[in-house]
């Protein structure tokens, strides 16, 4: 199928002319040819979105997000994270069942896709069997949108343990025409080993999996509170060493680590993170809900350090929105810095897209807008009354822009949201999908004695 994506302003790579408006053609998964407004040779079209007033780019990516979050939303407002792991997450995910897992991944999927996100990083918290799975990656089929699955990997008999990643690789990687991709969840941070979470076997059997099958390897780092009590600065003084010295000591630090928050880091550990060729996903309103600091993100990119972004889940944060943490990322680096051009509103949109392609090993495909690349795109409505009069569009787009302004959505050239609407979904399938979510979301804080007296 061929779509000419007409009259827009295209960011694309190498071709800033093309801010000022151009034409995009794709033939069946891949972008075929980009040119200026008018100037492009289409011949035969099946299909034309009409991007006038708005700015077409490369469809976000969420590099650390836990779907079934959605379900929880709201309940851990108010609390550190510390707090919050204790008192929400594991309470709550004591009581999930394989219902409530399908439900809040096929409403996590339409949350994102609506908001202009083409590609997430699920990052597991638990143990998964295969019915688990299938109830987490199914409706990621049905909804069309790249999912890339971090199966947790915990230390319990650590042989079953490395045999259910890889069945689970063997079995859903590659599904949806390469859609699923599945990498591993090695938590490796001192809180969870502190928790007996993790251990330095687990972390090495791990990681030479991700090794065998060349996959991404997702963990929480350097987060939390920086409280000598309870927080990450603790455990760094008991045990003698930082999470990325930890990793590094083992052997396993290098370019296949998604570095989730990284708030905290100490010492040489930018150094550490830069030479591995690992990369930070930055999730800025998650540590902004959670009290727990703001990361040094200017201090990383100046020091050679790769930086993506993600949302965290709505259950930290209550928004899977890649917009916000775009524009939080810059508000607050120059807030911090004290100066209004410490990071670029094009670095930012880089964070958000290309960064997080090339964290996942798919940077020649993805979360760019070129010729051969995949089409994976977001057109995002920018004439609107928030949005009007665009001196500088990208700024514009990173500042007044919101995630709902997503007008068409594309992923491998096929439309996924078109003029605001799913189209895999009619109105009736979402809003019955909206009650059911909100049913089970419900009972799911009241089995786990979380259900607020009153709605605040």
């Amino acid at each position: 199928m061929k779509i000419l994506v007409s009259g827009g302003r295209i960011l694309a790579e190498g071709k800033p002319e093309l801010l000022d408006g151009g034409d995009l053609l794709i033939d069946g998964p891949s972008i075929e040819t980009l040119a200026p407004r008018g100037e492009l040779a289409v011949g035969h079209i099946d299909k034309t979105l009409d991007a006038t007033g708005c700015l077409v780019v490369p469809g976000m990516i969420n590099t650390h997000q836990h779907d079934w979050y959605l379900l929880g939303k709201g309940l851990g407002d108010g609390m550190v994270l510390e707090d919050w792991v204790q008192d929400c997450l594991f309470p709550l995910g004591a009581e999930l069942n394989n219902g409530d897992l399908r439900v809040a991944s096929r409403l996590a999927c339409l949350d994102m896709i609506r908001t202009g996100t083409t590609t997430s990083v699920n990052h597991l918290v638990s143990e998964t069997d295969d019915e688990a799975d299938d109830a987490i990656l199914e409706p990621v089929l049905e909804a069309g949108m790249r999912q890339y699955f971090g199966k947790a990997v915990r230390p319990n008999d650590v042989a079953s343990e490395y045999e259910r990643a890889r069945a689970a690789h063997e079995r859903w990687n590659g599904r949806g025409d390469g859609r699923v991709r599945v990498g591993f969840v090695l938590e490796a941070t001192s809180h969870w080993i502190a928790a007996g979470t993790s251990t330095e076997k687990m972390i090495q059997g791990g990681h030479a999996l991700a090794r065998e099958f060349d996959t991404f390897v997702s963990s929480h780092i350097a987060g939390g509170t920086l409280s000598r009590e309870r927080g990450y600065l603790r455990w760094v003084l008991e045990m003698g060493r930082t999470d990325l010295e930890f990793l590094q000591g083992l052997g396993v630090l290098d370019h296949r680590w998604i570095l989730a928050h990284t708030i905290h880091p100490q010492g040489k550990d930018l150094d550490l993170i830069a030479a591995s060729g690992s990369t930070v996903s930055h999730t800025p309103s998650s540590e902004a809900s959670r009290g727990g600091g703001i990361a040094p993100i200017k201090r990383m990119v100046d020091n050679g350090v790769k930086v993506a972004l993600g949302t965290d889940g709505p259950m930290v944060d209550l928004t899977n929105d890649m917009l916000e943490q775009v524009k939080l990322t810059r508000l607050l680096q120059n807030q911090v810095h004290g100066d209004p051009s410490a990071l670029t509103p094009e670095q930012v949109v880089h964070m958000g897209t290309a960064a997080g392609a090339a964290a996942l090993g798919a940077g020649d495909q993805l979360g760019r807008i070129a010729e051969g690349a995949r089409a994976d795109i977001a057109v995002f409505d920018v004439s609107g009354v928030h949005t009007a009069i665009n001196h500088r569009p990208v700024s514009t787009f990173v500042h007044a822009a919101r995630g709902t302004d997503a007008k068409h959505v594309l992923v491998d050239g096929e439309i996924l949201l078109e003029d605001g609407e799913f189209t895999r979904f009619g109105k009736d399938d979402v809003r019955e999908l909206i009650a059911e979510a909100a049913s089970r979301g419900r009972s799911l804080a009241e089995r786990a004695g979380k259900l607020p007296a009153s709605p605040r």
